[in-house]
């Protein structure tokens, strides 16, 4: 059965990064803005040789410490040489200057909302408070402004500058007035987990908006870009490996202690990682309830098989992946997601139609994952 047999929400699609996403920036962050880059020898480079300078660092760049993949000013897909695409994207519906293309897009294919993400190089644009905050806040204007073409099919997730909490509330409180469908994190606040105290203010304030967290791919963790000297180690150190941070600070750091009608999505992590990692901590969560201090001062009031039972914790898995339905029987049919990723080049354009073909998924598992659960997660807004 194709995927046109079922209602598509798609919970995770994404707008290219361009210059006209910075129109807005505050005028003493103006001349620090990313600025388009091109390299003039590109031996070696796979197709990078055109880049966004930023804080005085290429990005994306496919050498050397902090390396990592991501949109290029020019179109993405000239980066990835010989890569299949369902149809061409252009650069207006890629970075949403023009919806409507991007509307046309989506009904090609056959996707009925769709929720877009910032890209990831946001992750790790700079360590200045500020300026990030500048960056997010008029990325978030952009994005909501070009979403109101049509709101009930184009739904968009605002950036939170946690790094400056009070800014990161400024934030929220804007991009609620715009519209966001929810608010976007990466697996850290730079060195900082996503549980450090610093940080309650802003999750004081969040949790009585109802909006769900987000906490998508991205190479937020600095202590990570020595090891990621490829853009494959980036892909796979730096950018999956905060998922289990994250993970770590809503379970073990005490978020959902705190916060126990917070609702929190993983994006583009896949979710086979999740068998590892409730295991993994529940095995010494065990052992260190049953010592004395100081070892179980930082355990989370219940196991972690508690937490992914308890209908919080969301995730967007791959449509390939082979262990779904053990990940299903883990955290509950209720709580899966599908996810696009379009317009990236990562050929998840089809998943759905992968998902509806499955023959280890019941059709009413089906159902929930292309559609039901994404109702649950972000309303019926």
């Amino acid at each position: 059965m194709m995927a046109q047999a079922y209602r598509i929400y798609d919970s995770d699609a994404h707008v290219m990064m361009s210059q006209r996403h910075w129109q807005d920036l505050p005028p003493e962050y103006h001349l620090r803005r990313p600025r388009p880059a091109h390299v003039g020898d590109p031996d070696g480079l796979g197709g990078f040789t055109s880049l966004w300078f930023v804080e005085g660092r290429l990005a994306p760049h496919p050498w050397g410490p902090a390396s990592q993949p991501g949109n290029i000013p020019e179109r993405t897909y000239e980066a990835f040489p010989g890569t299949p695409t369902a149809f061409d994207v252009s650069e207006g519906s890629q970075d949403l200057s023009d919806p409507a293309a991007r509307l046309t897009d989506l009904d090609r294919l056959g996707i009925e909302v769709s929720v877009i993400f910032p890209t990831t190089l946001y992750a790790a644009m700079t360590l200045d408070p500020g300026l990030e905050g500048a960056l997010y806040r008029s990325h978030n204007r952009y994005v909501g402004k070009a979403c109101q073409a049509n709101p009930k099919r184009l739904k968009w997730v605002g950036l939170v500058p946690l790094r400056d909490p009070q800014n990161g509330i400024e934030a929220l409180r804007e991009m609620q007035s715009l519209g966001a469908a929810g608010a976007v994190v990466y697996g850290t606040a730079g060195e900082r987990p996503l549980s450090d105290p610093a940080f309650h203010p802003f999750f004081d304030e969040f949790q009585h908006t109802g909006l769900p967290l987000c906490i998508h791919f991205g190479q937020s963790y600095p202590g990570l870009e020595p090891l990621t000297r490829t853009m494959l180690a980036g892909n796979i150190i730096g950018m999956s490996l905060p998922a289990f941070l994250a993970f770590y600070a809503i379970t073990c750091g005490g978020l959902l202690d705190r916060y126990p009608k917070l609702k929190v999505g993983f994006f583009e992590f896949g979710s086979e990682w999740l068998l590892y990692a409730v295991a993994r901590i529940d095995k010494y969560r065990d052992m260190a309830a049953a010592n004395g201090m100081p070892y179980n001062t930082d355990i989370g009031g219940k196991r972690a098989l508690e937490y992914v039972k308890s209908g919080n914790i969301f995730v967007s898995g791959e449509s390939e992946d082979r262990v779904l339905p053990q990940e299903i029987e883990l955290l509950g049919e209720d709580q899966f997601l599908y996810s696009s990723d379009f317009p990236h080049p990562e050929e998840r354009d089809a998943g759905s139609n992968e998902i509806a073909e499955r023959n280890d998924l019941t059709d009413r598992q089906k159902r929930k994952i292309l559609w039901d659960n994404a109702i649950r997660f972000w309303g019926n807004q």
